[in-house]
């Protein structure tokens, strides 16, 4: 797919059987033309993070060096700061209550301003609260590989810094 427009919807989901959410969403892109991926909120920095990953995955796909087969496993993989795609479903939603992200890729902002209204009924999304950045950082460490010792280095508000050089280095140092 060729994704003109990106945009990020966030909220609370319940999922009560991973695999039968993931066809459900999957048949749900394919009737509105879109793709979507999903992420654990806990693991994502910002929304910078997020967008820099899919900036990361369209400019490999663009290079023909993508190793996933659609933006969306790509922006995970970039997203993870992960080489492998398999490593990167670490990201991933899983079974149970859920504080998600979904990155919608369309041709156009109506398309998927269209498939979000409709997503949110759907799925039956609740209004989530953002994370404050000490809840996601044990997540964040644990994600990216990142230790006390390197965070004390730096200072602890420079943990989105470390987040985005592990994003920026996937494919250059790993």
């Amino acid at each position: 797919m060729n994704a003109q427009a990106v945009s990020i919807v966030s909220g609370v989901i319940s999922i009560p059987d991973l695999p039968a959410f993931l066809k459900s969403l999957n048949d749900f892109s394919a009737e509105y033309g879109v793709k979507i991926q999903s992420f654990d909120a806990r693991k994502i920095a910002d929304a910078d993070h997020l967008m820099f990953a899919v900036h990361r995955a369209s400019e490999a796909f663009l290079a023909g060096t993508n190793q996933a087969k659609d933006i969306g496993l790509e922006s995970m993989r970039f997203s993870s700061g992960q080489k492998q795609i398999d490593k990167s479903f670490s990201m991933g939603l899983v079974q149970g209550e859920n504080r998600g992200l979904f990155v919608f890729f369309g041709a156009s902002d109506e398309q998927l301003k269209s498939a979000q209204n409709a997503f949110t009924g759907v799925f039956c999304l609740k209004k989530d609260v953002p994370f404050s950045p000490d809840e996601k950082k044990p997540f964040l460490m644990k994600q990216f590989g990142i230790t006390d010792e390197e965070l004390n280095a730096i200072g602890a508000d420079k943990l989105k810094e470390l987040v985005m050089e592990r994003v920026a280095l996937v494919d250059i140092v790993r």
